[in-house]
């Protein structure tokens, strides 16, 4: 038993204890005033008889039997029943009704013959139900815990329909869970536990409104899965969301593509001349920064290769250099051309 289980079962018992302890008073107090009351009459009628005699000897006996007798048998017939609880009454063996909270009345003795058949507690609680190794619709071996919380709906047949509700309900929850498990995979068992806990909980309760009993909710606590499942489980969830991220970026690429594409068309060349240049100064702005250009577009070829060299530190001119005449010596033959 957990320990909550036993705060709250140590609670109970606290309140039943303080209940019971009202009742044992108020029965206490009748059984005095009963008893001086039939005292007090018994003494009466000795007294008006002349002791000694067989009728005052018969009043005393007959008067001291019932002070004793009657008062124990009235009080005890004094119930004080909490608001949480109710008491199944019958008459010769048949349901008469339900009484409580508080203070009322139950006679056994002639001519109302009246009996209390149950007592019921109708504050919600729960119960851990567990099925253990239980194979999945895709035959993989699980274990599962849930918990229900239920209450009395209808005491009536919560005492006369079943003979023993909690374990009726107990059981009804046990074989839900197993059949429900039973017919779902273990993705979905995973995955969706509230729907499986709206289905348990129709399931369960449906089967506990013949006991009298609702049953408001069922949650899955736990499911034990084998050690080598989990691994295989983990490794798939890890490359399903490799996958999905890689979706994810394609996905982004192709809607800048698109956007591009869509900005191309929407400036022109000269707009996009415009925005070169925005650039080449923006990069510019920065220190250090050393900007080459190259192509201005083939307007001028001639200022595109000037500025190009320029921005490598070298000058190109417009005419190739002259060769050098080759060095005649001393009595060279003139190889220039004469007249005729």
């Amino acid at each position: 038993m957990s320990q909550a289980a036993r705060i709250q079962l140590a609670q109970n018992s606290a309140t039943s204890r303080s209940l019971h302890r009202v009742q044992r008073v108020l029965r206490a107090l009748i059984w005095f005033v009963l008893f001086f009351i039939l005292g007090g009459i018994t003494a009466l009628l000795a007294a008006s008889q002349e002791p000694g005699r067989p009728l005052f000897l018969i009043i005393i006996g007959i008067g001291a039997l019932l002070s004793l007798v009657l008062p124990g048998m009235f009080s005890s017939s004094l119930y004080v029943i909490p608001e949480f609880e109710r008491v199944v009454i019958l008459k010769l063996g048949k349901f008469v009704g339900v009484r409580g909270p508080g203070l009322f009345w139950v006679i056994p003795y002639p001519p109302f013959y009246q009996s209390v058949a149950m007592t019921l507690d109708l504050r919600v609680q729960t119960r851990v139900i567990t099925a253990a190794e239980t194979l999945t619709a895709d035959n993989v071996p699980v274990g599962c815990e849930a918990v229900i919380f239920w209450r009395v709906e209808d005491p009536k047949k919560a005492s006369l329909d079943v003979a023993n509700y909690r374990e009726a309900v107990f059981q009804a929850a046990n074989s839900a869970l197993k059949d429900t498990i039973g017919t779902l995979e273990l993705t979905d068992l995973l995955g969706e536990r509230e729907k499986v806990s709206l289905r348990l909980k129709e399931i369960i309760d449906s089967a506990a409104a013949t006991f009298g009993v609702d049953v408001s909710s069922v949650e899955i606590t736990d499911i034990h899965v084998p050690p080598d499942l989990i691994q295989e489980l983990s490794v798939l969830a890890q490359s399903r969301r490799a996958a999905q991220a890689k979706i994810a970026e394609a996905d982004a690429e192709k809607a800048i593509a698109i956007k591009l594409q869509e900005a191309a068309e929407l400036l022109g060349p000269q707009a996009l001349e415009m925005y070169r240049l925005n650039v080449l100064e923006r990069i510019g702005r920065e220190e250090g920064s050393q900007i080459v250009v190259y192509g201005l577009g083939g307007v001028r070829p001639e200022l595109e290769t000037m500025i190009t060299a320029s921005a490598a530190g070298s000058l190109v001119s417009k005419k190739p250099p002259a060769h050098p005449k080759s060095a005649q010596g001393p009595g060279a033959p003139d190889e220039s051309p004469t007249g005729a």
